[in-house]
């Protein structure tokens, strides 16, 4: 379902604020498609590139992480609507929640993607 919102966002023309989390880690990005150099979602998960092991049910998850992850993606949100821009477009924010330590990547296009190459 990832990778078909993400086309839906791309063929709308909107951007994709897009949240997940395993475990203690998490992850926040901003798939802005009105940027022409920002990376989408298959850029950085290919589509089949899935890892059916590590899953949620398996693995476990931090609850209260997802209420952490989900209060940004709505900040996010809001913060497009209000303003047209993220200073997340682009970039991949990732917690570990054991230590609470953040790190932000800025994610590259990849000009083979088969959704905005």
């Amino acid at each position: 379902s990832r990778h078909a919102i993400n086309r839906a966002c791309r063929n709308a023309g909107k951007p994709l604020v897009s949240a997940a989390a395993i475990r203690w880690e998490g992850q926040l990005a901003v798939f802005d498609f009105r940027v022409p150099e920002c990376a989408c979602y298959a850029c950085l998960y290919p589509d089949g590139m899935e890892d059916t092991e590590d899953t949620c049910s398996r693995s476990g998850v931090l609850g209260p992480l997802l209420g952490v992850l989900g209060g940004m993606q709505a900040a996010e949100t809001i913060r497009l609507l209000c303003t047209g821009h993220s200073p997340l477009a682009g970039q991949l924010l990732l917690v570990d929640a054991q230590s609470w330590q953040w790190r932000q990547i800025a994610l590259r296009r990849d000009p083979a993607c088969g959704v905005c190459g």
